[in-house]
């Protein structure tokens, strides 16, 4: 399944008519248009997506020192690529699926992901706690 498959497959559910994913950073975040021309960040560890709007206010987001520091995340992508090599073509940094829905970024956290799957796992969580109060809790079951 491509990225932008898996951005429909998983995020799907949030109306957004994707188009096109227009970047992507080492630790799977994106930025990407619907099929309107609006531009939305996706960020996976937060499992939101942030509309933009039109191109020169994505550029504005982007040139937020915030916002830069979180899509490089040098001092993670360093770690990473000591501690594991280089990523495929198609994948990306990330903590493990339970360590990132638990916040956890320390670099033995990290592992490689396919972004595909990135995409997909975290927008069938996001769709599944969407309609949660904010600051609830909530227990991960894992299945094998």
């Amino acid at each position: 399944m491509s990225p932008l498959d898996a951005l429909r497959s998983g995020w799907g559910w949030t109306g957004i008519d994707f188009a096109e994913i227009q970047a992507v950073s080492p630790m799977g975040h994106l930025l990407f248009t619907d099929t309107d021309g609006c531009f939305y960040y996706l960020d996976p560890g937060l499992l939101a997506i942030t509309p933009l709007g039109n191109e020169a206010a994505a550029r504005a987001h982007f040139t937020q020192e915030e916002t830069e520091l979180i899509w490089r995340a040098l001092p993670l992508v360093e770690a990473a690529r000591k501690r594991l090599g280089e990523c495929p073509e198609g994948s990306i940094y990330s903590p493990g699926p339970l360590a990132l829905l638990e916040g956890r970024y320390e670099a033995e956290e990290l592992c490689i992901l396919p972004l595909a799957e990135l995409i997909g796992f975290t927008g069938d969580v996001a769709r599944q706690i969407k309609d949660l109060p904010s600051g609830s809790k909530y227990r991960i079951k894992i299945v094998d």
